[in-house]
Protein backbone atom coordinates (compact mmCIF):
# COMPACT_ATOMS: atom_id res chain seq x y z
CA UNK A 1 0.00 0.00 0.00
CA UNK A 2 1.20 3.63 -0.20
CA UNK A 3 3.10 6.18 1.57
CA UNK A 4 2.21 6.82 5.42
CA UNK A 5 -0.49 4.67 6.04
CA UNK A 6 1.47 3.36 9.00
CA UNK A 7 0.89 6.60 10.72
CA UNK A 8 -2.39 5.40 11.41
CA UNK A 9 -2.17 2.21 13.12
CA UNK A 10 -1.75 2.90 16.56
CA UNK A 11 -5.25 4.82 15.77
CA UNK A 12 -7.58 2.63 14.80
CA UNK A 13 -10.43 3.51 16.59
CA UNK A 14 -10.61 7.16 14.97
CA UNK A 15 -9.37 5.96 11.42
CA UNK A 16 -11.83 5.88 8.25
CA UNK A 17 -10.87 3.76 6.07
CA UNK A 18 -10.64 5.35 2.41
CA UNK A 19 -13.21 3.36 -0.15
CA UNK A 20 -10.24 2.53 -2.70
CA UNK A 21 -8.77 0.37 0.07
CA UNK A 22 -11.96 -1.55 0.48
CA UNK A 23 -12.78 -1.47 -3.11
CA UNK A 24 -9.73 -2.89 -3.99
CA UNK A 25 -10.22 -5.39 -1.57
CA UNK A 26 -14.10 -6.31 -3.04
CA UNK A 27 -12.33 -6.70 -5.96
CA UNK A 28 -9.72 -9.40 -4.87
CA UNK A 29 -11.88 -11.46 -3.48
CA UNK A 30 -14.68 -11.01 -6.21
CA UNK A 31 -12.32 -11.99 -8.57
CA UNK A 32 -10.63 -15.00 -7.08
CA UNK A 33 -14.11 -16.41 -6.49
CA UNK A 34 -14.44 -16.61 -10.63
CA UNK A 35 -11.21 -18.50 -10.83
CA UNK A 36 -10.29 -21.87 -11.34
CA UNK A 37 -8.29 -21.72 -8.07
CA UNK A 38 -9.19 -24.55 -5.94
CA UNK A 39 -9.30 -22.73 -2.53
CA UNK A 40 -8.80 -23.00 0.42
CA UNK A 41 -4.90 -22.95 -1.12
CA UNK A 42 -2.06 -23.78 0.87
CA UNK A 43 -1.03 -20.60 0.76
CA UNK A 44 -1.06 -16.75 0.23
CA UNK A 45 1.81 -14.55 0.21
CA UNK A 46 0.76 -10.48 -0.10
CA UNK A 47 3.84 -8.42 -1.46
CA UNK A 48 3.34 -4.75 -0.35
CA UNK A 49 0.94 -6.01 2.40
CA UNK A 50 0.91 -2.45 4.00
CA UNK A 51 -1.21 -2.27 7.10
CA UNK A 52 -2.33 -5.99 6.30
CA UNK A 53 -6.02 -5.31 5.61
CA UNK A 54 -6.19 -7.37 2.28
CA UNK A 55 -4.67 -10.29 3.51
CA UNK A 56 -6.82 -10.44 6.87
CA UNK A 57 -9.76 -10.29 4.94
CA UNK A 58 -8.47 -12.90 2.87
CA UNK A 59 -7.92 -14.85 6.42
CA UNK A 60 -11.65 -13.91 7.40
CA UNK A 61 -13.16 -15.80 4.70
CA UNK A 62 -10.77 -18.92 4.90
CA UNK A 63 -8.66 -18.57 1.27
CA UNK A 64 -5.59 -20.33 2.49
CA UNK A 65 -4.31 -22.19 5.20
CA UNK A 66 -1.57 -19.99 5.86
CA UNK A 67 -0.94 -16.72 5.42
CA UNK A 68 1.93 -14.18 4.83
CA UNK A 69 2.46 -10.55 4.52
CA UNK A 70 5.27 -8.77 3.59
CA UNK A 71 6.49 -5.03 2.95
CA UNK A 72 9.62 -3.25 2.93
CA UNK A 73 8.28 -0.78 5.63
CA UNK A 74 7.71 -3.27 7.88
CA UNK A 75 10.50 -2.84 11.25
CA UNK A 76 9.85 -4.39 14.64
CA UNK A 77 7.60 -1.76 16.16
CA UNK A 78 5.34 -1.94 13.39
CA UNK A 79 5.19 -5.78 13.07
CA UNK A 80 4.33 -5.51 17.18
CA UNK A 81 1.38 -2.79 16.61
CA UNK A 82 0.19 -4.96 13.78
CA UNK A 83 -0.11 -8.10 15.58
CA UNK A 84 -2.46 -5.80 18.03
CA UNK A 85 -4.48 -4.39 15.69
CA UNK A 86 -5.34 -7.89 14.21
CA UNK A 87 -5.50 -9.76 17.60
CA UNK A 88 -2.15 -11.79 16.98
CA UNK A 89 -3.66 -13.47 14.27
CA UNK A 90 -1.78 -16.25 11.96
CA UNK A 91 -0.62 -14.17 9.81
CA UNK A 92 2.78 -14.14 9.39
CA UNK A 93 5.24 -10.79 9.02
CA UNK A 94 8.34 -10.14 7.20
CA UNK A 95 10.40 -7.19 5.94
CA UNK A 96 11.16 -8.49 2.14
CA UNK A 97 11.05 -11.60 0.32
CA UNK A 98 14.32 -12.41 0.70
CA UNK A 99 13.63 -13.32 4.32
CA UNK A 100 10.69 -15.50 3.06
CA UNK A 101 12.50 -17.67 0.77
CA UNK A 102 15.49 -17.93 3.27
CA UNK A 103 13.04 -18.97 6.60
CA UNK A 104 9.99 -20.99 4.56
CA UNK A 105 9.54 -24.31 3.40
CA UNK A 106 8.41 -22.54 -0.39
CA UNK A 107 6.92 -26.07 -1.98
CA UNK A 108 3.29 -25.41 -0.87
CA UNK A 109 0.80 -24.27 -3.53
CA UNK A 110 0.71 -20.68 -3.12
CA UNK A 111 -1.00 -17.63 -4.16
CA UNK A 112 1.09 -14.43 -4.87
CA UNK A 113 -0.64 -11.03 -4.10
CA UNK A 114 1.47 -8.16 -5.94
CA UNK A 115 -1.28 -5.58 -5.92
CA UNK A 116 -0.47 -1.74 -6.73
CA UNK A 117 3.69 -2.47 -5.97
CA UNK A 118 5.00 -2.86 -9.27
CA UNK A 119 4.80 1.06 -9.78
CA UNK A 120 6.76 1.44 -6.49
CA UNK A 121 9.87 0.19 -7.57
CA UNK A 122 12.39 1.97 -9.89
CA UNK A 123 12.92 -0.94 -11.59
CA UNK A 124 10.43 -3.91 -10.85
CA UNK A 125 12.88 -7.26 -11.18
CA UNK A 126 13.88 -6.26 -7.76
CA UNK A 127 10.56 -8.00 -7.01
CA UNK A 128 10.04 -10.52 -10.14
CA UNK A 129 13.55 -11.83 -9.74
CA UNK A 130 12.42 -13.75 -6.84
CA UNK A 131 9.31 -15.48 -8.15
CA UNK A 132 11.11 -16.47 -11.09
CA UNK A 133 11.73 -20.25 -9.83
CA UNK A 134 7.41 -20.41 -8.85
CA UNK A 135 6.89 -23.17 -10.87
CA UNK A 136 3.01 -24.42 -10.38
CA UNK A 137 1.81 -21.33 -8.37
CA UNK A 138 -0.57 -18.26 -8.97
CA UNK A 139 0.10 -14.15 -9.46
CA UNK A 140 -2.20 -11.88 -9.20
CA UNK A 141 -0.63 -8.87 -10.40
CA UNK A 142 -2.37 -5.13 -10.44
CA UNK A 143 -0.97 -1.69 -11.22
CA UNK A 144 -2.10 1.80 -12.12
CA UNK A 145 -3.27 2.22 -15.63
CA UNK A 146 -2.15 4.50 -17.89
CA UNK A 147 0.91 6.68 -18.09
CA UNK A 148 -0.96 9.79 -19.90
CA UNK A 149 -2.43 10.14 -16.04
CA UNK A 150 0.40 10.20 -14.37
CA UNK A 151 0.38 13.42 -12.56
CA UNK A 152 1.87 14.96 -9.12
CA UNK A 153 -0.71 12.64 -7.46
CA UNK A 154 1.48 9.67 -8.20
CA UNK A 155 4.37 11.36 -7.26
CA UNK A 156 2.87 11.89 -3.89
CA UNK A 157 2.08 8.01 -3.57
CA UNK A 158 5.58 7.20 -4.57
CA UNK A 159 5.20 6.03 -8.19
CA UNK A 160 7.76 5.59 -10.53
CA UNK A 161 5.23 5.06 -13.81
CA UNK A 162 1.74 3.83 -14.71
CA UNK A 163 1.00 0.87 -17.09
CA UNK A 164 -1.01 -0.10 -19.90
CA UNK A 165 -2.70 -3.66 -20.02
CA UNK A 166 -0.21 -4.35 -23.16
CA UNK A 167 2.83 -2.68 -20.92
CA UNK A 168 2.21 -5.45 -17.83
CA UNK A 169 1.48 -8.11 -20.21
CA UNK A 170 4.72 -7.59 -21.90
CA UNK A 171 6.78 -7.23 -18.91
CA UNK A 172 5.05 -10.72 -17.31
CA UNK A 173 5.75 -12.61 -20.33
CA UNK A 174 9.41 -11.10 -20.44
CA UNK A 175 9.86 -12.78 -16.75
CA UNK A 176 8.53 -16.27 -17.97
CA UNK A 177 4.85 -15.30 -16.37
CA UNK A 178 1.90 -17.44 -18.07
CA UNK A 179 -0.93 -15.05 -18.56
CA UNK A 180 -4.39 -17.15 -17.50
CA UNK A 181 -6.86 -13.81 -17.21
CA UNK A 182 -6.40 -9.91 -17.76
CA UNK A 183 -8.14 -7.26 -18.19
CA UNK A 184 -8.76 -3.73 -16.46
CA UNK A 185 -11.22 -2.45 -13.55
CA UNK A 186 -12.70 1.06 -12.22
CA UNK A 187 -14.05 2.72 -15.61
CA UNK A 188 -15.79 4.98 -13.84
CA UNK A 189 -13.00 6.00 -11.73
CA UNK A 190 -10.97 6.55 -15.22
CA UNK A 191 -13.83 8.63 -16.69
CA UNK A 192 -13.06 11.06 -13.52
CA UNK A 193 -9.51 10.78 -13.92
CA UNK A 194 -9.30 12.07 -17.38
CA UNK A 195 -11.62 14.80 -16.30
CA UNK A 196 -9.40 15.82 -13.40
CA UNK A 197 -6.59 15.65 -15.81
CA UNK A 198 -8.33 17.96 -18.79
CA UNK A 199 -8.74 20.43 -15.94
CA UNK A 200 -5.09 20.26 -14.33
CA UNK A 201 -6.91 19.54 -11.05
CA UNK A 202 -4.70 17.21 -9.10
CA UNK A 203 -5.39 15.11 -5.89
CA UNK A 204 -3.70 16.16 -2.89
CA UNK A 205 -5.33 13.03 -0.78
CA UNK A 206 -3.97 10.20 0.03
CA UNK A 207 -5.46 7.34 1.07
CA UNK A 208 -4.58 7.82 5.46
CA UNK A 209 -6.88 11.15 5.10
CA UNK A 210 -10.06 10.26 4.29
CA UNK A 211 -12.64 12.31 5.15
CA UNK A 212 -15.66 11.34 3.09
CA UNK A 213 -18.11 10.31 5.48
CA UNK A 214 -20.11 7.38 6.06
CA UNK A 215 -22.81 7.79 3.15
CA UNK A 216 -20.17 9.31 0.44
CA UNK A 217 -17.51 5.84 1.61
CA UNK A 218 -20.65 3.27 1.15
CA UNK A 219 -21.74 5.17 -2.04
CA UNK A 220 -18.51 5.22 -3.76
CA UNK A 221 -17.58 1.12 -2.37
CA UNK A 222 -21.36 0.62 -4.11
CA UNK A 223 -20.12 2.26 -7.25
CA UNK A 224 -16.91 0.59 -7.77
CA UNK A 225 -18.36 -2.85 -7.15
CA UNK A 226 -20.81 -3.00 -9.35
CA UNK A 227 -18.36 -1.09 -11.43
CA UNK A 228 -16.22 -4.64 -11.66
CA UNK A 229 -19.63 -6.62 -12.01
CA UNK A 230 -20.17 -4.66 -15.04
CA UNK A 231 -16.21 -5.17 -16.82
CA UNK A 232 -16.61 -8.51 -15.49
CA UNK A 233 -20.19 -9.23 -17.25
CA UNK A 234 -18.75 -7.11 -20.66
CA UNK A 235 -15.88 -9.81 -20.76
CA UNK A 236 -18.42 -12.43 -20.38
CA UNK A 237 -19.44 -11.34 -23.58
CA UNK A 238 -16.25 -10.37 -25.31
CA UNK A 239 -16.18 -6.66 -24.61
CA UNK A 240 -13.16 -5.23 -23.01
CA UNK A 241 -13.17 -1.62 -21.73
CA UNK A 242 -10.41 0.39 -19.99
CA UNK A 243 -10.15 1.17 -16.39
CA UNK A 244 -7.96 3.06 -14.11
CA UNK A 245 -6.01 0.17 -13.13
CA UNK A 246 -5.42 -3.01 -15.03
CA UNK A 247 -4.51 -7.05 -14.10
CA UNK A 248 -3.02 -10.34 -14.80
CA UNK A 249 -3.80 -13.40 -13.28
CA UNK A 250 -0.56 -15.80 -13.67
CA UNK A 251 1.02 -18.69 -13.18
CA UNK A 252 4.77 -20.21 -14.12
Amino acid sequence: MDISEFNRLSDQKNYQRHPWETSRKNVLKYFLNQTNIKFPIDRIVDIGSGDAFVIHSLLENNFATEYFAIDTAYNEEIINQLKANNKNSQVQYLSNLGEYYANHDTQKNTLFLCMDVLEHTEDEKIILDFLQNETGNYFFFAVPAFQKLFSNHDILLGHYRRYSLSELENLLNKNNFKILDKGYYFFTLLALRWLEKSRKKDQKESIDNWEGGKFKTDLINFVLKTDFKIIMLLKKLNIRINGLSCYCLCTK
